[in-house]
């Protein structure tokens, strides 16, 4: 190759070859078709020109990215019969989430779709509208805002050959998408007359020219008429659309092509136009029997309310750097890096050394201009790309620098990928700006109020100042499908691509933990963008409910390109609400208990079942709350019974089941959810046990294990114990009523009762009772040496206890027997 091919920013990889033999291509369409995260490309081939037919069809291609292995294989099996492909475009036309095509031919044939069912495999389905029309381009969107992209396309009729004064043209036409790969005839939503407006497209956008976010259409014109544009209304009905820059003199009524961007960056899509300006006498060649007659390129500055009414403002594109070229294609990117669209523009050599390809810089928003010598070469001036008729930009060796897929309308000429340069003078830099996202007053996109729910979105438009804009201009994200995805893009991710996506999380106390929140959070929702053509995009989710029903949704608004530089806008708050209307909808939200028109069902909350007989509820309509008779009269209050409706058992402060055994009145039988099994009686009968008893239960053993063992006894624990506790049992340590100190001293006998009762009183154990002398008991003499009442040492078995030395009674026992201590006969009670 010449030296001069050596300074290009883009170069020829030896090692990577195209297949291409004999093939005339007219446009071509980048996709990662097989969603790999590399890029491919698809070429549409026909050798048809100003007449066409049969003998000019020819097969396409799909080029599969090698990944790693620097290279492209041809898929054969994908266009197996030759036809007159003049354009093939990429998007999700059967809402999957990955790529389709669509191919539009020419010629009088038949344009259809390639449904891609993954692993490299297509359905076609053919557009039925589409039949003997004959399609010199065609663009998709969703023009009419139902979700599903949309066709528009030209059609340069049958009257061949094609543009010359007799052409008749044809009209422009709209296919509505129904979102499972098959369109529907929408050419009623066009204006009429539009058969010679223009005869001879060679290209057609769908842009938002008003900022609307609804597509305008904008149609080329190299034949009889003039370029002109469409208004869309929003719904996808249309006007034409008059554009001054286009239909000002003769000279504006032929261009090739139109490329859309915002080169000022003031919000609005201006245009690149290609061989629309004035020519240069004698500067033509001739290409498969046509003349081509080179001509000046211009710039269209929207004037901020969607039309264009100046050529060329204050000369944006110099004439000095603008000579009269054969460019049928430009496309946009960010060379130098700094946030302003660059582009290059490419077309048919006019001599063996001119420049057909080059690269020009954005001034500052205000001009353009060529890169500096030898910059504005963007290509290798060598033979093999004399007849670019097509290009477009992407990272196909993951570099993170730009290359470019060219496209050869010559039947000699191959196509060619080259690669960005790694130079740091004249090579491509690499990508390190992030996506530009539009800021048309993102923080009032949302609004300050949402209502749990209900559906929410906004439109946004967003690219990597690359024209067109597609998916694989943003990261590749293999785990995309394992984060918290919400909206209608969560289940479009077979692309595996982090396309622009609005990020938010409820109840935050400072917005900006949004910024540092990590994006597997589980807390951090993630609503992925879904495209609708030119670089535009819709999000659209429910808002979720989290159980309060107020709350706060922080969000911003995020993209990542394919080089990961991220950006974001935002983070804004919008505060969320339960929404009056949706009561009585007739559908039982998250955050209601009831929706219908009960009279237990007020304001979407169900009185019925709360305890209370509110004055909406009756006995009839409310028997859980308000009768008939709730009330049981077990001596607990258990909810529905209340004060009102059961007076007897709701005497007390408080409820069964507030976890509070208030005993008396309620026990174990009649409330045992707050006083459970246990009843405090010393013994241990299962169901208690030491976790739900622990008075009861702390000996080894229970009641029911054959061994009476303290404290079991007879009352206690008859089963262990034996005796009945209404007749009472000897032995048993308790004074039962049947028994007396006669009957069973062992349990009623009682020391300092007067009585010496053996056993179990002994003079040891008992010396009150059976020890020295006592006062008599008035029934018997005293014979052992006293009178009565004055008992000496020996007793005479009369009750006497010997009186110790000194002749008198010990006041203790006086005051003990004569009630000074209140000593009395007691039975013991469990």
């Amino acid at each position: 190759m010449p030296s001069l091919a050596d300074a290009a920013p883009w170069a020829l990889d030896p090692g990577v070859q195209l297949p291409d033999s004999g093939l005339v291509t007219q446009k071509l369409e980048l996709v990662d078709v097989n969603n790999d995260g590399f890029v491919d490309i698809v070429f549409a081939n026909c050798s048809g020109d100003t007449n066409g037919g049969p003998q000019s069809a020819q097969p396409n291609q799909l080029l599969i990215n090698n990944g790693m292995e620097p290279g492209f294989t041809q898929l054969d099996a994908v266009f197996e019969d030759a036809d007159n492909a003049y354009v093939i475009k990429a998007g999700d036309v059967d809402n999957d989430g990955d790529a389709d095509l669509v191919v539009g031919v020419n010629y009088t044939g038949q344009s259809y779709a390639l449904i891609n069912e993954g692993n490299n495999e297509f359905t076609r389905q053919d557009i039925a509208a589409s039949a003997n029309k004959s399609i010199g381009d065609l663009e998709l969107g969703d023009v009419d805002g139902d979700g599903d992209l949309d066709i528009v396309a030209t059609d340069w009729g049958s009257s061949q050959p094609y543009g010359d004064p007799v052409d008749q043209g044809a009209s422009l036409h709209l296919w509505l998408g129904n979102g499972d790969g098959t369109f529907d005839n929408g050419d009623t939503n066009l204006p009429m007359g539009m058969a010679t407006w223009s005869s001879y497209s060679f290209d057609i956008e769908l842009v938002d020219v008003n900022n609307d976010y609804a597509l305008d259409v904008l149609v080329s014109n190299r034949g009889v008429g003039f370029g002109f544009g469409l208004q869309n209304d929003g719904s996808g009905i249309f006007t034409k659309l008059t554009v001054p820059a286009l239909e000002v003199n003769i000279a504006k009524q032929v261009n090739a092509a139109f490329t859309p961007t915002d080169l000022n960056g003031d919000g609005f899509i201006d245009l690149i136009t290609l061989q629309d300006g004035v020519g240069q006498g004698g500067n033509c060649i001739e290409i498969m029997n046509v003349q081509y007659c080179a001509k000046r390129n211009s710039v269209l500055i929207n004037n901020g309310i969607g039309n264009y009414p100046t050529d060329n403002q204050g000369s944006y594109w110099a004439i000095v750097n603008n000579p009269a070229k054969l460019d049928f294609d430009a496309a946009t990117l960010d060379f130098n890096n700094d946030g302003r669209p660059d582009f290059v523009a490419t077309g048919l050599r006019l001599g063996p050394n001119d420049k057909n390809s080059r690269l020009f810089l954005n001034k500052n928003g205000t001009a353009v201009e060529p890169a500096s010598v030898p910059l504005d070469a963007a290509f290798p001036i060598v033979p093999e790309l004399a007849q670019t008729f097509g290009l477009q930009f992407a990272d196909f060796n993951h570099d993170r620098r730009e290359d470019v897929a060219l496209a050869s309308r010559d039947a000699a000429l191959p196509n060619f990928v080259l690669f960005g340069r790694e130079d740091p003078t004249d090579g491509v830099a690499v990508d390190t700006r992030e996506p530009r996202i539009y800021d048309d007053g993102f923080a009032a996109k949302l609004g300050t109020l949402l209502f749990f729910g209900q559906d929410a979105g906004i439109e946004a438009r967003v690219d990597d100042y690359k024209t067109p804009v597609r998916w694989h201009d943003f990261m590749i994200d293999t785990g995309l499908a394992s984060l918290n995805l919400t909206g209608d893009g969560a289940t479009l991710t077979a692309h595996n691509r982090r396309l622009p996506y609005m990020e938010f999380a409820l109840g935050l106390a400072d917005p900006q933990e949004l910024v540092t929140m990590a994006d597997d959070d589980p807390k951090k929702f993630i609503a992925p963008s879904i495209w609708f053509g030119e670089a535009l995009w819709r999000v659209n989710f429910v808002v979720p409910y989290a159980g309060s029903k107020t709350d706060t949704l922080t969000w911003q608004y995020c993209a990542i390109d394919a080089a990961e530089n991220r950006v974001c806008v935002g983070p804004f708050s919008v505060e969320l609400q339960v929404d009056p209307e949706d009561c009585g909808d007739g559908v039982v939200q998250e955050w209601e208990t009831c929706d219908s028109d009960s009279a237990t069902c007020v304001l979407c909350d169900e009185t019925c079942g709360n305890g209370t007989c509110d004055p909406n509820e009756t006995p009839e309509n409310c028997p859980d709350d308000c009768g008939p008779n709730p009330c049981d009269n077990d001596g607990a209050c258990e909810p529905p019974e209340n004060a009102e409706n059961c007076p007897d058992d709701c005497d007390y402060d408080g409820v069964c089941g507030d976890d509070i055994c208030q005993n008396p009145p309620e026990t174990p039988e009649n409330c045992p959810d707050d006083c459970g099994p246990c009843d405090n009686d010393e013994a241990c009968e299962p169901p208690e046990d030491a976790m739900n008893c622990p008075d009861d239960c702390d000996y080894d053993g229970f009641c029911g294990d054959n061994e009476c063992q303290e404290p079991e006894n007879g009352t206690n624990c008859p089963e262990d114990c034996g005796g009945d506790p209404t007749e009472g049992s000897c032995g048993n340590g308790v004074c039962d009523p049947s028994e007396t100190v006669t009957s069973c001293p062992e349990d009623c006998a009682v020391c300092g009762d007067g009585i010496c009762t053996e056993p179990p009183e002994s003079r040891e154990s008992c010396p009150v009772d059976c020890g020295g002398n006592s006062a008599s008991d008035g029934e018997c003499p005293d014979t052992a040496g006293g009178v009565d009442g004055q008992c000496q040492l020996d007793d005479d078995g009369c009750g006497c206890v010997a009186e110790p030395e000194g002749g008198t009674r010990g006041l203790w026992a006086s005051l003990l027997l004569f009630g000074v201590f209140g000593v009395r006969r007691f039975r013991k009670r469990a």
